[in-house]
Formats: structure tokens, sequence, C-alpha cells
């Protein structure tokens, strides 16, 4: 059963910034997990296998944290993979490179009051791009794994600044609210107790996550855009 939140009066909201150290960072799942991913329209599906790895490196003497994302489509256009780090506990951005079938190689560094064209990538297709910053901003790539580290708390909302790296979008502020819980049991027998975020990214696309309680790992995600139904399933 699903338990909303009633609130009698207004929540506060808190705003996380980039730089923001995460009380919750211990919550960052390491290691690989596997989700399908797949939407829904017109009575069309399309559909990927996605691979998420997170792991804690050293680079130059520096601790990072790297995230890969690879995923399989059998419309190989729409398969790739994408390397990403950022600086552990504030989940600031360092650099990200994207390589599908479809855009060739994207690569990207973020720097104080900028995000720019990786130029030690070798065939960056995006290497003359520039975005002035007023701001730092998160990664929507990793969205799955930042959102895993927001105090969860019924009732509870946070705005973050997020951007996808090299989207015609710009930088902007987007609220997630943990509206409620749900006890979700899957095909195994399994029950998970989880907080159930949502988001509706600035009101295009209304969406809920499915986070354990224990731990605040990814589930499952349910949006919509438009006519076109969305879901990501973490594989158990």
């Amino acid at each position: 059963m699903m338990v909303l939140a009633i609130a009698a009066q207004a929540q506060k909201v808190d705003t996380i910034r980039v730089g923001h150290r995460f009380k919750q960072f211990k919550n960052l799942e390491l290691g690989t997990v596997t989700d399908v991913v797949y939407n829904e329209a017109n009575g069309r599906l399309n559909g990927a296998i996605k691979k998420r790895t997170t792991e804690l490196v050293q680079i130059n003497g520096q601790e990072l944290v790297k995230i890969v994302h690879e995923w399989n489509s059998p419309n190989e256009q729409w398969s790739g993979r994408f390397e990403y780090y950022c600086e552990p506990y504030t989940m600031k951005p360092v650099q990200h490179i994207r390589e599908t079938k479809m855009q060739g190689k994207e690569a990207f560094k973020f720097n104080s009051n900028t995000i720019e064209g990786l130029d030690s990538a070798v065939n960056n297709k995006q290497k003359d791009f520039a975005l002035s910053l007023s701001e730092q901003t998160y990664n929507w790539e990793v969205d799955l794994e930042t959102y895993s580290l927001i105090p969860m708390k019924e009732g509870n909302k946070v705005v973050m600044n997020f951007y996808h790296p090299g989207g015609q979008t710009p930088p902007k502020y987007y609220t997630l609210a943990v509206e409620g819980s749900e006890k979700l049991k899957l095909a195994n027998g399994q029950e998970l107790d989880c907080w159930i975020i949502f988001t509706d990214y600035g009101g295009t696309q209304p969406t809920r996550f499915w986070y354990t309680k224990r731990g605040q790992n990814f589930v499952k995600m349910e949006g919509q855009y438009g006519p076109m139904k969305i879901y990501k399933t973490r594989l158990y």
C-alpha cells in the first residue's frame, strides 16, 4: 500500500548546491548493478539493458568517484557508454566522456564557471563546446546515483541544479519531493520497503523513483513524457 505524506503546513524546501557535502555519501552504492530501461508509445516498446558501475579510484593522487554506464539495445544506434568522474562526498562534476553509435564521442570537462569540450579526448565531436555557468551544476546523466544521497524522510523536499552535458536545455533547478513510501514485492518473493521520490522536471515529465529505505538504493522509476511512458527497473 502506498502511503502519501499529508502536510498540514508548507514543507521547508532545502536547496542543495554543488559543493554541498552529502551526509548520506555512504549510501552511494559501489559495484555493478543492471537495470532494464524501456519506453512505451503508440503501442510500441523500445528497450535496453543498462549496466551501472560505481567505484572510488585514485588518479594522480586525487580520490575520485568513477561512474560507468553501458547500455545495449537491439537497435545498435541506441547503444553506448559513458565514463564520468566527480569528487567524492560532493558529487561535484570533473569530467564526462560519452560515446554512442549515433553521436560518436562527446567529452566534457567541468570548471568552476564553464563546461567545455575536453581537448585531450581524441575525435571529440564536442571539442568546441563551451557553456558559461552562473553557478555549478550536477550531471543529469548520473541522476539515479545522485538522488540516492539526498535526505529521505516523508515530506522532505530539495531543489538541485542539473544539466545534461552538451544538451540544449540550460542548467535549471528541479524539485525532488519524498512524497511517501511503498512496500514492493519482487518476483522472488523478497519485499522491499521503499521511499518514493517525485519530480516533474519543471512540469514536463511527472516521474517517480523508488529507493530502499535501508541504504537508499535505486529500485525502479516510472515516468511519462507526453504520450510516452518511461520505465527503469533494477534486476535482482
